[in-house]
């Protein structure tokens, strides 16, 4: 392994995103993955839970979520492999006023399906399901699992109460698959 600057992979490259609580690293690889390059830690010493690569665009997006208890939710995307990374104000992922809930950390970041370009998901803590339908620039709580009737019973697992798998059906647009700990039905 070899530490250089983030560099954009090339056709054929291989992109791994590792998250962990010293920050968010991205390697590099060609096909045969004998050697490969590091890029980061981007967000030093941040617990970075959720990292995603959308390749839907000519211009593929990387993004990174994640929360510390004393700075909150973190959440930013980078259109340059991690060169630079677009930081907000605010986390743009937040519960309605009424849900009198506030976001933790985001433990998943999924691209929508190929059908749906704009379309990403996020799983956050507490748990709940966001939807956006630009490329993670705002996003909306999904109401359908946040009503579920048995949303007050879900007690939280080893790692919180958070939504952390999300499986898009390519097959049935209707159909999102979810995990969390604890809860369901």
């Amino acid at each position: 392994m070899v530490a250089t600057r983030q560099v954009a992979p090339k056709a054929g490259d291989v992109v791994l995103l590792v998250g962990t609580i010293k920050g968010l690293f991205v390697f590099r690889s060609n096909g045969a993955r004998k050697r490969w390059e590091r890029g980061g830690p981007h967000f030093p010493g941040q617990n970075v839970y959720a990292a995603a690569l959308d390749t839907r665009y000519a211009s593929p997006r990387l993004y990174a979520g994640g929360g510390m208890p004393h700075w909150g939710p973190l959440y930013h995307w980078s259109d340059d492999y991690g060169a630079s990374w677009v930081k907000l104000d605010a986390v743009p992922l937040r519960f309605p006023d009424k849900t009198k809930t506030t976001l933790t950390r985001i433990w998943q970041i999924q691209p929508g399906r190929a059908s749906e370009p704009r379309t990403m998901y996020a799983g956050v803590e507490p748990s709940a399901l966001f939807v956006s339908k630009d490329r993670g620039e705002t996003w909306s709580l999904v109401k359908g699992l946040w009503d579920h009737p048995h949303r007050e019973r879900w007690q939280p697992g080893g790692g919180g109460k958070c939504l952390h798998t999300i499986l898009p059906d390519e097959t049935n647009r209707k159909r999102l698959m979810v995990a969390m700990s604890t809860g369901g039905f």
